[in-house]
């Protein structure tokens, strides 16, 4: 039973220190747990010499009474490189409107660990921010981002929500179309967090060996089996974006990296085998 659910604006502040596969529970028991999240959304990221950039940004974080963390966040940077960045909470703490968690990247150096603190609450002034140090550089970035908290007491019996990676490294495949086969380069990356939320990329080639990315913006996993799962995207740029759907199937046994793509909203419709894992990322509240 959920005792209190809030829509405040979050006050963040995230300093890079440094430089998964959890089996589900299955037992029948009660849960406690605390819940941020925040919806696919843009957000203007101001740095501290005072320029600002605009970025895409969806977080999930949940955190249990014993300290472990779990969920992530991404982030595109729009105006400087297109980069993607994807963390994983691990650990974490929450002292009244306080919360601060780890977390270690996804797509990158896993020992790229940095530290979130986030306030919770509509009166701050300013109405809410979030603040990025990298130690390294000692550059500062701050942003202000909508969501919503809620807690789950210790005779809940709702289960925290579960989360996944999708993630195919660069690679060589060979696409089925209408138009033909083709040999194409390919690489997906993708963090899935619940109510059909997902942040990632997909780069495929077309035929005439120009590379085309769908930015991920929606998605969900079978945790049953890992049998089927699907990724909702843009593709065809910012100024025209055009929706992509694309469904993942395991090709042989879930444990097994061969994976079978179908792509659709792509200028060529495709199917092609590739190598890939489907990492569950939840953690037992035991």
């Amino acid at each position: 039973m959920k005792l209190k659910q809030l829509r405040p604006i979050f006050y963040f502040g995230i300093v890079l220190l440094s430089l998964g596969h959890f089996a589900p529970s299955t037992s029948a028991q009660s849960f406690a747990y605390g819940k941020i999240e925040m919806t696919y959304q843009r957000v203007d990221f101001r740095r501290g010499d005072g320029t600002v950039f605009n970025a895409e940004f969806l977080a999930e974080f949940v955190l249990f009474p014993d300290g472990r963390a779990n969920g992530g966040f991404g982030m595109w940077d729009l105006e400087g490189k297109d980069i993607l960045s994807l963390y994983r909470v691990t650990e974490g703490r929450n002292n009244g409107p306080f919360w601060t968690f780890k977390a270690k990247r996804l797509a990158g150096d896993p020992l790229d660990v940095i530290t979130i603190n986030v306030r919770v609450g509509a009166s701050i002034a300013p109405a809410g921010s979030v603040t990025f140090v990298d130690v390294s550089t000692s550059s500062q970035i701050t942003f202000t981002a909508q969501g919503e908290v809620s807690h789950c007491s210790s005779r809940c019996t709702e289960p925290p929500p579960q989360f996944g990676l999708i993630r195919a490294e660069p690679q060589t495949v060979l696409v089925e179309s209408f138009a033909g086969n083709y040999t194409a380069s390919f690489e997906n990356v993708a963090l899935v967090l619940s109510e059909g939320r997902a942040i990632g990329s997909l780069v495929l080639s077309s035929p005439n060996g120009l590379p085309e990315r769908i930015r991920i913006k929606g998605g969900e996993i079978d945790f049953t089996n890992g049998n089927v799962s699907w990724l909702r995207g843009q593709t065809g740029g910012r100024a025209n974006p055009l929706p992509a759907t694309i469904r993942i199937v395991n090709a042989d046994d879930p444990s097994e990296p061969c994976r079978i793509y179908d792509i659709a909203g792509t200028q060529v419709p495709a199917h092609f085998e590739a190598d890939g894992r489907i990492t569950s990322l939840v953690v037992d509240p035991d």
